[in-house]
């Protein structure tokens, strides 16, 4: 059984071509990691053209099949009798299919051997019953700094040559055609091609194969297409098609919709990268594609932010998303964070395989996501190895408690993983900039809350009485202190001394820099005061600012600081007060020329966004509590757009569904929390509807320009952000959960609850088969087993009485162990000039 021959996507579909090595089965190089990308090509373009950039080291670089038959080229997609279309798909490996002719078929096979190294192999098929002549010329072409890179030839004896694509900053790739030469006048090579004429008999087959590596030298680089021309690749394509069987193909009626989750499937996969020194277990990056991958000091710095480490917002996404697909993988993203943990709790938000540290305290749902990974792994011993790590993490983080009242704080909004929200978005022109430290906000105690309901089920079920019972009061202290920002109505900010929600003054706009402040102003509330300085071309200044005025029992008192206080940004510093102020009297920054403006405020914390609905995804709330939520959730005049939920009420001066200039879009992580928050709440069909809000716009962006967006505008059916981010992927975790399927292996499903997604469904995993719809649920094991269930039963599992056995993976070295290896004298002599080195 397979999951790779259920397809048949032309251009009109959508689809991603990304081809990167699958941590799985291959070896792969954080360092240097060589992701490449299919162009399947329509009307005149080049059908076939398999694309790189090698990391961002040059501009493009391609290898193209152009073939000659019966006195035509083919080459252009149009010249195809039959265009290429996609027939399979896996991590690391694509399958296409095309016909040059009537009679003459192509099967076309990519697949990624490692991070260096990638190979494809075209079987030709003649139907006729006369044998025929076909002639593959291999093309090459590097672009680099707007000029086109010149290759060479280096011959390798009996008129066979190999093609240089020319020395690439540290790498010298080479490509290798079976049985390939060139047109030689004089014994010379007259152009950067290989070329291979076959003989295809009536009725038969033919295969051709070709190899590219990307090695630090030619020498290497031949040698690596070498071996692996002289391999078998049948057990190799045969190991690919049993690693998509971990892999959920799910099948709703749209093959739009069915190749959106695929490819978001088969990306979440291609996201892992194997352990290095600095991290004990594979981890993710955010965008794994042809321009990315290649670290330039080769220490593992990388020059992209999301090939920084392992955030936890992109973990959240993807370890769930892969739980069922491969344990280890997703239990490693976990692992990882606990490997850097210091002896206080502390975790970092960002760890990274190149040693990488953010510096700023890990986001609390760490807890969550490794209770989520269990319910898709079932495995004891992963709860029992990571809880103690976990506990001491939410510890750590119920101690970021300025005030000692319960209430912990933000150090910074870059820990929210989010830096647009109003009240804040610190080095935002269009934002308050309000010190978030400084304010008491509901979206922490509702990550906290989620992390104490999760430690208390692990702990529950490791039977850890004493932590549950521990776990049990710090989750009513956490469900007391969310009730306090409550006011009535909805969850606010408040500040976290005065504990008041305030809306916000204006003191002093746009003063003159160099001039003393009289101000004289009583607040009706004692606040703190947001400092705002604008000016200056490209310098920022050195000054020292003093304020002076009262505080909350009438007393007078000042607060002085300098220039490194103030957060800068674009020609702008902005500070918040430590103290809390009852009248500001006077205002003064030594060291400011006239050319600088000063404002002075307080801040409004009355500001509507999606923190103040998302207490909902703590699983902490009474029942009365989440249908409130839910009521805010779902007003269009607010949060329920049409692409999904965004970020702040639209309601707000501060909207922008851009995200561009203000609060907005849809980003898929919040979406999820909001849309399990709605499952806990026992609105799956709400759910539901906010996937199918999104995914259209998702089947668009990978029609459009093959990729995902980091997120996606509001309302209009436009990505936005990084491209290809795993971050804007299909939720799928909050799929499977809406669906109401958790294959566990060949012998066990969790299934059941309501069905809420309308259209009846397909899904298929590990061998098993679950089809779910209006009428009912039909399980088939891979041992012919099964099961029907009514369309609402209970969520129950179901398993094989007599499961069959499922077959281990065996990685690519693995399976080229047994084989012989070039050693020395087993490799080519040297016989290109010293400048291919």
């Amino acid at each position: 059984m397979t999951n790779l021959s259920r397809w048949l996507l032309n251009p009109t579909m959508p689809f991603s071509l990304h081809l990167a090595a699958d941590v799985r089965l291959s070896s792969t190089d954080y360092n240097d990691d060589q992701v490449w990308e299919l162009k399947l090509g329509e009307g005149e373009d080049p059908a076939l053209a398999l694309q790189t950039s090698y990391g961002g080291r040059v501009g493009l670089a391609s290898i193209l099949p152009i073939w000659t038959h019966d006195n035509r080229t083919v080459y252009e997609t149009q010249s195809y009798a039959h265009q290429p279309v996609i027939t399979g798909f896996a991590p690391g490996y694509l399958r296409i299919q095309a016909s040059l002719s009537l009679q003459l078929a192509l099967l076309a096979e990519y697949w990624v051997i490692d991070s260096h190294t990638i190979g494809a192999s075209f079987t030709l098929a003649n139907a006729h019953t006369s044998p025929t002549t076909v002639q593959l010329d291999l093309f090459g072409h590097v672009g680099a700094q707007g000029a086109e890179q010149p290759l060479s030839m280096v011959p390798l004896g009996k008129s066979q040559f190999a093609l240089h694509l020319g020395k690439i900053a540290s790498i010298n790739p080479v490509v290798l055609l079976e049985e390939g030469t060139t047109p030689l006048v004089g014994g010379e090579a007259q152009s950067a091609k290989l070329s291979r004429t076959v003989e295809i008999g009536g009725r038969k087959k033919v295969t051709v194969r070709w190899v590219h590596a990307g090695l630090p030298t030619v020498r290497e680089s031949l040698a690596q297409t070498q071996f692996w021309l002289q391999q078998d690749w049948k057990p190799f394509f045969k190991e690919i098609t049993q690693a998509t069987q971990p892999i959920p193909l799910i099948e709703t009626g749209d093959v739009g919709t069915d190749a959106t989750i695929a490819s978001a499937f088969n990306q979440s996969v291609q996201a892992f990268l194997k352990p290095t020194s600095n991290l004990p277990h594979a981890s993710i990056v955010g965008v794994r594609r042809a321009k990315t991958g290649f670290s330039p000091r080769g220490n593992g710095t990388h020059p992209w932010r999301d090939w920084n480490g392992q955030s936890p917002i992109t973990a959240y996404l993807v370890a769930q998303a892969v739980a069922s697909i491969d344990p280890q993988l997703a239990q490693g993203i976990i692992r990882n964070f606990i490997a850097v943990q210091q002896s206080d709790g502390r975790i970092d938000w960002r760890p990274g395989l190149g040693g990488q540290r953010q510096g700023s305290l890990c986001l609390p749902l760490l807890a969550r996501l490794a209770w989520g990974i269990f319910q898709y792994t079932e495995d004891d011993a992963f709860i029992k190895d990571v809880f103690p790590g976990l506990l001491k993490f939410f510890n750590h983080w119920m101690q970021q408690d300025a005030d000692n009242d319960g209430l912990p704080e933000w150090q910074s909004d870059n820990q929210t993983g989010y830096v647009f929200w109003p009240t804040f978005g610190m080095g935002q022109a269009w934002a308050q900039n309000l010190d978030i430290s400084k304010v008491e906000t509901p979206d922490l105690l509702a990550y906290l809350l989620s992390e104490a309901v999760s430690l208390y089920a692990m702990a529950y079920y490791l039977h850890d009485s004493a932590n549950e019972t521990k776990l049990a009061a710090n989750i009513e202290a956490l469900q007391a202190a969310l009730d306090s920002l409550w006011n009535g109505e909805r969850y606010v900010y408040r500040d976290r001394d005065t504990h008041v929600t305030s809306s916000g003054v204006s003191i002093l706009k746009n003063g003159r820099g160099d001039e003393e402040h009289v101000l004289s102003l009583e607040l009706t509330l004692p606040d703190r005061i947001m400092v705002r300085v604008e000016g200056g071309v490209n310098h920022t200044p050195r000054l020292t600012m003093r304020l002076e005025g009262l505080d909350t029992q009438g007393k007078a008192i000042g607060e002085s600081v300098e220039t490194d206080a103030f957060v800068w940004q674009n020609n702008r510093g902005v500070y918040t007060t430590q103290q809390v102020f009852s009248r500001v009297d006077r205002a003064r920054f030594d060291g400011l020329s006239r050319v600088y403006r000063v404002s002075l405020m307080t801040p409004d914390l009355t500001e509507l966004d999606l923190n103040a609905v998302l207490p909902l995804w703590s699983a902490g709330l009474s029942a009365e509590r989440n249908q409130q939520l839910i009521a805010q959730i779902t007003d269009s005049e607010h949060f329920w757009r049409n692409n999904g939920v965004t970020m702040t009420s639209a309601q707000s001066a501060y909207f922008d569904p851009a995200n561009a200039n203000g609060s907005g879009g849809v980003w898929p992580f919040w979406l999820t929390l909001i849309g399990e928050g709605l499952i806990e709440a026992g609105e799956v069909g709400l759910a539901a509807e906010l996937i199918k809000r999104l995914l259209p716009v998702q089947v668009s962006m990978l029609l459009q320009k093959r990729e995902f967006n980091e997120f996606y505008h509001s309302d209009q059916p436009v990505g936005l952000g990084e491209i290809s981010h795993m971050n804007g992927i299909v939720p799928l975790h909050l799929l499977l959960r809406v669906l109401g399927i958790r294959v566990i292996n060949s012998g066990k499903v969790w299934t059941g609850g309501p069905y809420a997604w309308g259209q009846s469904i397909r899904f298929s995993q590990h061998g098993v088969v679950v089809e779910r719809g209006a009428e009912g649920t039909h399980i088939t094991f891979p041992s012919g087993y099964e099961i029907e269930l009514d369309a609402n039963a209970d969520w129950q599992a179901v398993e094989d009485p007599k499961p069959a056995r499922a077959k281990a993976l065996k990685s690519f070295q693995t399976l080229a162990a047994n084989a012989a290896k070039p050693d020395d004298s087993s490799r080519p002599k040297r016989t290109t000039p010293e400048k291919h080195d």
